[in-house]
């Protein structure tokens, strides 16, 4: 998917504007690529478009916060008052995990669940199993 076709997913999936589709977006794939370890979060850029591939990669990676503060981080990040961060994160990873393929899909999924993120990933859009839900914070 490109990044065209990705900020219009989320804004249609948001019914936001394109430039809150898009800070909500950058916002997310920010903090995504602060929780992924640096190896994920590089594997899941290399699948996305250029300066949505940057968001990923520019932070600290493999930082150790829970389910809450991820989307504590996402709201703080973002200028836009149409979304809150759960919205935002549910939106933006559903549709992340829509536009990678099945082995990186699987790869962001098995790392979000033992983080113990599985509410936040059964709230997505994306077909993914999230049963044996075991809520951790690593």
């Amino acid at each position: 998917m490109d990044r065209e076709a990705l900020l219009q997913t989320v804004s249609d999936r948001t019914e936001t504007d394109r430039e809150s589709a898009t800070d909500a977006t950058q916002a997310v794939l920010t903090t995504l690529g602060e929780r992924l370890s640096e190896d994920e979060a590089e594997d899941l850029a290399a699948q996305l478009p250029g300066d949505l591939s940057r968001d990923l990669v520019e932070g600290e990676s493999g930082q150790r916060f829970p389910e809450a503060e991820f989307v504590s981080r996402i709201d703080q990040r973002m200028d836009t008052v149409d979304l809150d961060g759960e919205k935002a994160a549910t939106t933006v990873l559903g549709t992340v995990l829509d536009a990678v393929d099945e082995g990186e899909r699987a790869a962001v999924v098995a790392q979000f669940k033992h983080y113990g993120f599985e509410e936040l990933l059964a709230e997505t859009s994306a077909d993914v199993d999230v049963q044996d839900r075991s809520p951790r914070e690593y």
